[in-house]
């Protein structure tokens, strides 16, 4: 059974849908996705056939780009449904995002099966307009919507043999503002890491667009390729709360302080955030409230808490076996 995958933006889109095509095999699955150059890093070691297109999302641009943009996706539409004849494949799968518009126009052009996987705890504007016409709707959260299987996020295989009791001896505590970094943590945040005195290493990954400096326990690194690994060492983690980032954590049972993205669409961050924190495994820091002292005062305390129970609240098998679960659907359907 041959899928057409529209994936694009950043690895939090992405990522998922490359678990999910591990299951089909690389012979039985294109990729069609954006031209980002984010997206052509992660893409390039994959091993998957993979066509980009000249689109981007519709918010965020000016008036002339946005009157625009229906001209851009009429474009790609005709692309894309060149891309589905040539290489005709049964089902469509939909990740959500303005490439998602792409795919839903050129599958129902073609009378392809339509399926969508929405990673946050909010549909998404395209994945709404999907769900019309899609037979079923994966989620990673709980939505409680019409054609919907919770099967959680797929995650990378390494999370199915690491998890927090892999090593008893932790390394460091380690943040991440996301696989591009974030002005927040790589400024405020380790300043405030850099003033704290942990007796603990810290591992900061920056982004590739940082460049700092690495003093005292602090060691920055611009991108951390063996994650599953490093999380697995990692006393807890400060992080923002994108669905891939939660769901690792999760998976890992990984004590997290979760930093949300303050202007994520519709403030999903902060919702993801706050379901993985329900059980009491992490808590939530709001950057839209920032003060030095109280984020200070915070950290500190947690740092001081019983990492054994936090990481047993934190733990969520549910994200394990998504990729399966969803392919599965799939092909039964």
């Amino acid at each position: 059974m041959k899928i057409a995958i529209f994936a694009a933006g950043t690895g939090g889109h992405i990522y998922p849908a490359l678990s999910i095509a591990e299951k089909f095999g690389e012979e039985n699955v294109i990729f069609i996705a954006s031209n980002r150059e984010t997206e052509r890093k992660i893409y390039k070691n994959s091993g998957f056939k993979v066509r980009h297109l000249n689109i981007s999302g519709f918010r965020g641009k000016n008036l002339l780009e946005k009157l625009l943009w229906p001209f851009s996706v009429t474009s790609c539409v005709f692309i894309s449904v060149f891309l589905l004849l040539k290489y005709k494949p049964q089902n469509v799968l939909l990740m959500g995002n303005y490439i998602s518009v792409i795919g839903l126009i050129s599958s129902i052009l073609l009378f392809k099966d339509i399926y969508i996987h929405e990673q946050n705890s909010i549909l998404g504007s395209a994945n709404k307009l999907s769900l019309i016409f899609a037979k079923k709707l994966f989620t990673t959260f709980p939505l409680n919507e019409k054609k919907e299987h919770n099967f959680g996020q797929p995650i990378r295989s390494a999370f199915n043999t690491l998890s927090y009791a892999t090593h008893s001896k932790k390394e460091h505590i380690l943040v991440l503002g996301g696989s591009q970094g974030a002005l927040f943590f790589n400024n405020q945040l380790s300043e405030i890491l850099d003033n704290l005195n942990l007796n603990e290493k810290i591992l900061f990954q920056t982004g590739e667009q940082n460049e700092k400096i690495s003093s005292g326990n602090i060691e920055y690194i611009k991108f951390i390729e063996n994650m599953p690994e490093v999380m697995a060492k990692s006393k807890f983690i400060i992080c923002r709360a994108g669905a891939s980032t939660v769901a690792e954590v999760q998976s890992m049972g990984l004590p997290a302080v979760f930093i949300p993205l303050p202007n994520s669409i519709d403030d999903h961050q902060m919702k993801n955030a706050k379901l993985a924190c329900n059980d009491g495994g992490g808590i939530v820091l709001d950057e839209k409230n920032y003060n030095v002292e109280e984020f200070s005062q915070k950290i500190s305390e947690f740092n001081l808490q019983n990492f054994q129970e936090l990481s047993k609240k934190m733990a969520k098998s549910i994200h394990l076996k998504s990729a399966e679960k969803i392919v599965h659907e799939i092909k039964q359907y």
